[in-house]
């Protein structure tokens, strides 16, 4: 199981770095937390990929009480995994290529349902996460506009080559 995560991350930084998915910043893998492309936003606000190693421990030994996956396909098991460490597993499948203004909703009322936990929001490579927490800082909590984008270009910067989520984007923020 070890091997494969491994060289699912390699295949995918290799893919990443080639097509310029990373930041200028992180061409490595961003593997220096518990999850793939690790960004902390606040004390109570973590971003992430993927698990990488013995991160179930770590998310644990941060304080993060909840997970919300906004993976399609996420990993059988996920859930039964965090429950084992005291975390509350929520999934809100956002396909990758077809993002909806229903899952910017549904995400919404989830950071809203847990304001006062500890939050990891989590998807393969932290695109997703980085994107959805970016336009809810945005557009929910009122985040200064620029302030939220570091963090989110901290971890990617959305371009031609994903243009449905530079597209979704810029609707959910015309849309509010």
């Amino acid at each position: 199981m070890k091997n494969k995560a491994l060289l699912f991350t390699a295949a995918f930084t290799c893919l990443a770095a080639f097509t310029g998915a990373l930041p200028a910043a992180d061409k490595h893998g961003g593997h220096s937390g518990p999850v793939m492309n690790y960004h902390r936003i606040d004390q109570r606000l973590v971003t992430g990929g993927h698990l990488v190693d013995d991160g179930l421990a770590e998310l644990q030994a941060q304080g993060v009480t909840v997970v919300i996956d906004l993976r399609d396909k996420p990993p059988r098991g996920q859930e039964k995994k965090l429950a084992e460490q005291g975390i509350e597993w929520i999934n809100i499948p956002i396909e990758w290529d077809d993002p909806e203004p229903v899952d910017f909703e549904r995400f919404s009322e989830a950071m809203e349902a847990h304001q006062d936990d500890h939050v990891l929001v989590q998807c393969a490579a932290n695109y997703r996460a980085s994107a959805m927490t970016y336009l809810y800082r945005v557009v929910v909590e009122q985040v200064d506009q620029d302030k939220a984008e570091k963090d989110l270009n901290a971890v990617w910067i959305p371009s031609e080559e994903n243009q449905q989520w530079t597209d979704y984007i810029e609707g959910i923020m015309a849309a509010n």
